[in-house]
């Protein structure tokens, strides 16, 4: 089975040409500033998370917490099941429960509710850790590097189910060499490295 990553389900969701460039034009991909600079805004913001409490999540002090929460950086993560890998962020490990945390490099506009890209790549992280620590995932955390605020996601069986759909149709994509219809928000053309090839 063709392995995806996180990243291409996030990609997908924001529009399915990038997929289809990365694996069959992958020597055309540039690495921009903006790629390289968020890499070190979630490096500081890990090293700041480790001494942060975990109230912005919804969790009380760990002197009132009934059950210890556990705060897991830059976790591999892999599964032969669902042909998909990822490197998460953050990770809370309950008990009986896992949750992910991804760091998104922007800020949130006022009122904005979480795009469909973020929340299924969080919900792919989540599927992720579900396999690896056989607990439950039923929602996640994206943190804002630029406002510094959090916003949760939950995840409906529904909607996992949903998204394990379409890994299928990502990795046929792939392996038919079939091009995709671009985006429907244009908008998002304007920024994209791959518009220089891209013939929509």
């Amino acid at each position: 089975m063709l392995n995806i990553t996180v990243g291409d389900v996030k990609q997908y969701f924001y529009c399915p040409r990038i997929v289809y460039f990365n694996y069959l034009m992958s020597d055309f991909r540039p690495v921009t500033y903006k790629m390289e600079e968020g890499k070190l805004r979630e490096s500081e913001e890990e090293r700041l998370e480790k001494r942060r409490t975990l109230s912005r999540f919804g969790f009380p002090s760990p002197d009132k917490a009934e059950h210890k929460i556990s705060k897991v950086f830059h976790l591999k993560l892999s599964s032969t099941s669902l042909g998909l890998s990822g490197l998460l962020d953050m990770a809370l490990i309950k008990d009986d429960e896992v949750i992910p945390v991804d760091f998104k490099d922007g800020s949130f506009s006022k009122g904005e509710i979480v795009s469909l890209h973020h929340k299924y790549q969080l919900m792919g992280y989540g599927l992720l850790l579900e396999e690896t620590y056989k607990r439950k995932s039923i929602k996640g955390f994206i943190h804002s590097l630029e406002d510094g605020k959090t916003k949760s996601v939950y995840f409906s069986e529904g909607a996992k189910m949903f998204l394990k759909g379409k890994l299928r149709k990502i990795r046929e994509m792939i392996l038919d060499e079939e091009f995709p219809d671009e985006t429907r928000y244009r908008g998002r053309c304007r920024e994209c490295e791959f518009s220089p090839i891209c013939k929509g």
